[in-house]
C-alpha cells in the first residue's frame, strides 16, 4: 500500500485520478526499462513507489498533447543495450558470411548458369534445416512435406 506520498497529494497532481494513474504507469514502465531515476531510490519498495515520489516531489509533470520526450537512461542500461546491439551486428555478420560461403559451394557451368553439385547442394540444405545424417547425407525423410508441396502434387 502506497503511504509515502499519500493518495491525496498525488491526486492533486492531476485533473484527474485516472490522469495521475496513467503518469504514474508511464514513468514506472520508463523506470524498468531503463531510465535514470530524478529521486533518491534508496528506500524506494519498487518502481510504481519511485514513479509516485517523483510525481509528488513535481520531478515529472504532464504534458497536454504528443509530445516529443527524451528519457536518460542509466549508464548500465546504455552499456547494456551497447552490447546487445554489438551481439545483433556479430550475428548478422556471422549469417552474412555463412550465407556467402553456402553460396560459392556452388560451381558455375560453363555458360554461366549455376551448375548443380547435388553435394554442395545437399549440404547446403543440411545446413539450412539441420536434417544431417551419421554419415553426413541429407536426410530428407524427417522433413514434412508444406501445404504448397501437398497441392502441387494433386494437380499433377
Amino acid at each position: 500500500m502506497l503511504t509515502d506520498p499519500s493518495i491525496e497529494k498525488l491526486k492533486a497532481k492531476g485533473a484527474s485520478p485516472y490522469d495521475v494513474t496513467v503518469l504514474v504507469s508511464k514513468r514506472a514502465r520508463q523506470l524498468t526499462e531503463g531510465a535514470q531515476p530524478m529521486v533518491d531510490d534508496k528506500n524506494v519498495a519498487n518502481v510504481v513507489s519511485l514513479a509516485c515520489c517523483e510525481i509528488a516531489q513535481d520531478k515529472v509533470v504532464a504534458a497536454e498533447g504528443d509530445q516529443e520526450v527524451v528519457v536518460p537512461i542509466t549508464r548500465e542500461e546504455r552499456i547494456r543495450r551497447e552490447e546487445e546491439q554489438k551481439e545483433r551486428e556479430r550475428r548478422a555478420e556471422e549469417a552474412r558470411l555463412e550465407r556467402e560461403a553456402a553460396y560459392s559451394a556452388v560451381p558455375e557451368a560453363e555458360d554461366g548458369e549455376e551448375k548443380a553439385d547435388d553435394s554442395a547442394l545437399d549440404s547446403l540444405l543440411a545446413t539450412v534445416t539441420g536434417n544431417i545424417e551419421e554419415d553426413g547425407e541429407f536426410d530428407d525423410e524427417d522433413v514434412e512435406p508444406t501445404e504448397e508441396d501437398l497441392i502441387d502434387s494433386d494437380e499433377e
